[in-house]
């Protein structure tokens, strides 16, 4: 196959994968890497994406930071993922900044609380071992300690 059905190849395809949902740029790569393609074939296909913003990490960051959030995720579980997907750690720093903050994480940790109907729960159920259980739901959800505490304690001490 010669360059030019190569390079029309990769671009069908990625833009055959970004109609599934968006991708960051190192999801893209990996992608074409899998499909054979050469990395130097894979540059040309990928900055044509991102000239024409099909492929845009920053974008990218801020969709996949809302959607997480609205799923019940915490700043570290989050700052996490978007390492693993490649975003560069500037971009990821000014996504966390822009769209968290103490206030909405300790309201989401209390809906998250409420959803699991501990509301329900009489302050005898409510022991050591369920602070435990919750506490380390909510560190696996990615959620900071500081406020995983003061949710649980005011939790535990409201009724």
């Amino acid at each position: 196959m010669d360059e030019e059905a190569a390079l029309k190849k990769a671009r069908y395809l990625v833009l055959r994968l970004l109609t599934y949902r968006a991708r960051s740029r190192k999801e893209v790569e990996e992608y074409l890497e899998r499909k054979g393609f050469s990395d130097q074939l894979s540059e040309s296909a990928i900055k044509e994406m991102e000239k024409y913003g099909y492929i845009d990490d920053k974008r990218f960051a801020k969709d996949f930071t809302a959607y997480r959030k609205l799923r019940g995720f915490g700043l570290k579980k989050i700052r996490y993922e978007l390492y693993l997907k490649g975003i560069d750690s500037q971009i990821i720093d000014q996504t966390i900044d822009e769209q968290f903050d103490p206030e909405d994480d300790m309201s989401r940790i209390k809906e998250i609380l409420e959803k699991r109907n501990y509301n329900k729960l009489s302050e005898d159920q409510r022991d050591e071992r369920w602070f435990r259980r919750e506490a380390a739901f909510l560190q696996r959800r990615g959620f900071q300690d500081s406020l995983i505490m003061t949710a649980l304690k005011e939790y535990n001490h409201s009724e």
